[in-house]
């Protein structure tokens, strides 16, 4: 199993083609930020530096670990795995592996992303979370990348071919930005949109990601001007909260959604990755 394992994270390391295109969704919210959406007076540089750097996070925990998963559908395609099946090795260890093998690969890309940008951050006069903010952005990019591994894990058990891989995941590169908030400030989209938005289980990594990364810069511009009922309606114009009318979405009510729907999908997934070996 940790053979296999080692062995899908190293093909996914080496072929630096698909490395380039799991992180290009990422590549292209930098881009149109850099040229569109950082122009105009629309909050501080560094709360719009971390907002950024929030969004970047929650679309790398699942674009990444897609890149990585295109080694599992070759294998498929391949007849690979039917090679590894007929080995001693339980099929349970083998489907394991598989799935354990993306989320190392998308971890370790989303910790490198974090920390690429937390320098440019600081470099440029901003500033990072406390010794706690960065323990719970360690662990935010780890549950993260398992509710991630889980959704994609289950589009894979229904794929049958490259082709069809590759168009879904032009389909999950080009929406994520937009199901996660990254294009614009949750707030100033119409209802329904926002409705959608926090249905999709990696919108809430975006959000807390953001409670983590803005609330320093937040507090900074807002708090002492505009006191805490206004700065708590700014929050929620960023995405940083989200309220149902009077009922406010807490950190442990997205906590519990995302390992929710990490359980969910992973069970639908092993169920059909074991019919597919049959």
């Amino acid at each position: 199993m940790k053979t296999l394992i080692k062995r899908n994270v190293l093909l996914y390391f080496r072929d630096k083609t698909n490395i380039f295109f799991s992180m290009l969704a990422v590549l292209i919210i930098i881009v149109l930020f850099a040229l569109f959406l950082r122009l105009g007076n629309w909050g501080s540089t560094e709360i719009r530096d971390t907002w950024l750097m929030a969004g970047v996070l929650s679309v790398a925990a699942i674009t990444t670990s897609m890149g990585a998963f295109e080694i599992v559908i070759s294998d498929r395609i391949n007849k690979t795995a039917k090679g590894f099946y007929a080995s001693p090795v339980s099929r349970g260890k083998i489907t394991a592996a598989y799935i354990i093998s993306p989320f190392i690969a998308g971890t370790i890309m989303t910790a490198v992303t974090a920390i690429g940008f937390g320098i440019y951050i600081v470099a440029t006069g901003g500033e990072m979370p406390g010794a706690v903010g960065l323990i719970q952005l360690a662990g935010l990019i780890l549950l993260s990348n398992i509710t991630g591994t889980a959704i994609l894990c289950l589009i894979v058990s229904l794929i049958k071919s490259m082709s069809a891989w590759n168009t879904i995941g032009t389909i999950i590169g080009t929406l994520s930005g937009f199901l996660m908030g990254v294009y614009a400030p949750m707030g100033i989209l119409p209802n329904a949109v926002q409705t959608a938005m926090v249905l999709f289980p990696p919108f809430h990594s975006a959000m807390l990601f953001r409670q983590i990364l803005m609330e320093r810069p937040i507090q900074a511009a807002y708090l002492a001007t505009h006191g805490e009922l206004d700065t708590a309606h700014i929050k929620e114009i960023w995405g940083v909260t989200y309220s149902f009318g009077d009922f406010g979405v807490t950190p442990i009510m997205s906590v519990c959604y995302l390992v929710a729907a990490g359980v969910l999908f992973f069970g639908i997934s092993v169920v059909n990755m074991r019919r597919l070996e049959r």
